[in-house]
């Protein structure tokens, strides 16, 4: 009965998330708790100097106003200066450009120089409350009476990086890209000071004249000078493409002129890998892509990825260096387009090779094609050729094929078709549309040419059937002339007898003895002599 009965094995509670806030005068004395901060801190302190230096989180610059009216406001975050020290921002820090000027001429023990400068944050410790012509602040903790304390402070501060004449006549993009090429072969962090950089200003009269928060904000990563750069030149391309007339001009297609690539940015280098925007090349698929720079002293290659490898691209191939704009290094860019997973294939460039074998069979059927049409088109121009439609109808005629098309221009009216289904007519024809505008053939078919001017056998027969019918009806009218001429001879044969039966019987003869016959052959050659009147008046009976 006294055996311990045991109904669970103890284990390991899981961590919980809600942890003990400790501050001074609650659970812990101010001194206690100092202490246990100080061993956080000298515990932590060897591993934040294998850290890389950089900003891990947070502090974002935001600046307004401008002139010596100029504030800073600084979000909270945390991040490793040069040398391990670590700067804890847990409250928004907010400066005027005046405080800040005074505070990096303290810092330096000079005035302060036109030049460009690094915006910097650094952590250092202050007494509290350290002045003896005043009291001590009144505190709620243990002991209120302590005259001096010790505190953690983050100070803003400029640290000095050109004071270069050529510099500072600069536009700001092209002085913030040559910092950030000037830093990737050296590092941006005072290892003695732990100061962390977080923009980039430049100074005229010991007033700021712009100020980058991108450009001098370097990130606690592996390669933070090379994505430094190509955050700034990211933030370039935004600004050109919402603010810059030229591009718009090249984006609506107002202008044809095409700048340098580097007159176009306003920059003298690249990032060795990075985005560009997508009104850089605008025909993709053009031979050459059309660009809306002018590739000066650059090769430009043209290659499709998969969309999920870019990421890894750009990340494997930005610590390579720059990429030089003003010095004729004749560097080489490939363009990477991102094609969906889904739709990406290896050979998605490549042109097709030509197939020469079977271009000579669509050739040798194309010529067999064309010589039986043209036999078929002779044999019906023999038969039906220059029927009436309403005749070829009768007879049931087959209706006409047209001429097979050769390849060349059955090509034409798959790249005319092509063409039509373009949004622009400007536009260049892609692949392979534009390989084969040319004819690929050696030597083209030559047609024969049938006969369709000849008389088919059908109309030949129609002819021949009205020529026969109008015969018919010739012959019809001269036996009806011949018959009237009869009857015209008939008639006159019966006067002819009737006057020679008057002759006959005026002559003293008979009917039928040829007297009257031969009266009527006489009177042909008589002459009727008429007798002249003379003075003797004529007895009754003359003579």
């Amino acid at each position: 009965m006294r055996q311990i009965i045991h109904l669970q094995v103890p284990e390991a509670g899981r961590d919980d998330p809600r942890k003990l806030n400790l501050f001074p005068g609650r659970a812990l004395s101010e001194r206690e708790f100092e202490l246990l901060q100080d061993y956080v801190d000298d515990r932590v302190a060897p591993l934040a100097r294998l850290l890389p230096a950089g900003i891990v989180a947070g502090l974002q610059l935001r600046v307004t106003g401008g002139g010596s009216d100029t504030r800073l406001r600084v979000q909270p975050g945390q991040a490793v200066g040069g040398g391990g020290q670590l700067v804890r921002l847990f409250y928004p820090l907010d400066t005027d450009w005046p405080s800040l000027a005074a505070q990096a001429e303290r810092d330096d023990d000079s005035p302060l120089l036109d030049g460009i400068y690094f915006l910097t944050l650094r952590a250092t410790v202050q007494e509290v409350d350290a002045a003896a012509d005043r009291q001590p602040s009144t505190r709620r903790e243990v002991d209120p009476l302590r005259e001096r304390r010790l505190e953690t402070v983050i100070l803003p501060g400029l640290q000095r990086i050109s004071v270069n004449s050529r510099w500072l006549a600069m536009r700001q993009a092209e002085i913030a890209n040559r910092v950030c090429v000037e830093f990737l072969s050296r590092s941006p962090f005072d290892a003695a000071s732990g100061a962390v950089p977080i923009g980039l200003v430049k100074v005229a009269g010991r007033l700021p004249e712009w100020m980058d928060g991108t450009a001098g904000r370097y990130l606690a990563e592996e390669d933070a000078a090379y994505r430094t750069l190509l955050a700034h030149t990211v933030s370039v391309w935004q600004k050109l493409v919402h603010d810059d007339e030229r591009v718009q001009a090249l984006i609506n297609g107002s202008s044809t002129q095409r700048p340098g690539l580097a007159d176009l940015l306003g920059v003298a280098y690249l990032p060795a890998a990075g985005p560009l925007p997508q009104f850089v090349v605008q025909d993709p698929g053009g031979t050459p892509p059309r660009l809306v720079f002018a590739p000066q002293d650059l090769g430009v290659d043209l290659i499709p990825v998969p969309a999920s490898t870019v990421q890894g691209i750009i990340a494997e191939e930005l610590p390579r260096g720059t990429i030089d704009l003003i010095h004729a290094r004749h560097d080489r860019i490939r363009l990477l387009l991102a094609i969906p997973d889904l739709d990406f294939r290896h050979d998605l460039f490549d042109l097709p090779p030509r197939d020469l074998e079977l271009e000579r069979q669509l050739f040798l059927r194309y010529d067999q094609a064309a010589h039986d049409w043209s036999d078929w088109r002779s044999l019906w121009q023999a038969l039906f050729g220059r029927l009436t439609a309403d005749a070829l109808r009768a007879v049931q005629a087959p209706a006409l094929i047209a001429q097979p098309l050769a390849p060349n221009d059955y090509r034409n009216e798959l790249v005319a078709e092509r063409r039509r289904a373009l949004p622009d007519e400007d536009v260049p024809l892609p692949e392979p549309w534009r390989s084969h505008v040319n004819a690929p053939y050696l030597d083209n078919a030559v047609a024969p040419s049938p006969d369709l001017s000849s008389d088919g056998l059908l109309h030949q027969r129609e002819t021949l059937q009205q020529q026969t019918r109008a015969l018919e009806g010739e012959l019809a009218e001269s036996f009806a002339l011949l018959n009237e001429v009869g009857d015209y001879l008939g008639l006159q044969r019966q006067q002819l007898d009737a006057l020679t039966l008057s002759f006959s019987a005026l002559a003293g003869g008979v009917s039928g003895d040829g007297s009257g016959l031969n009266l009527m052959r006489w009177a042909q050659s008589a002459a009727l002599t008429p007798e002249l009147a003379s003075s003797a008046t004529p007895t009754a009976g003359g003579k």
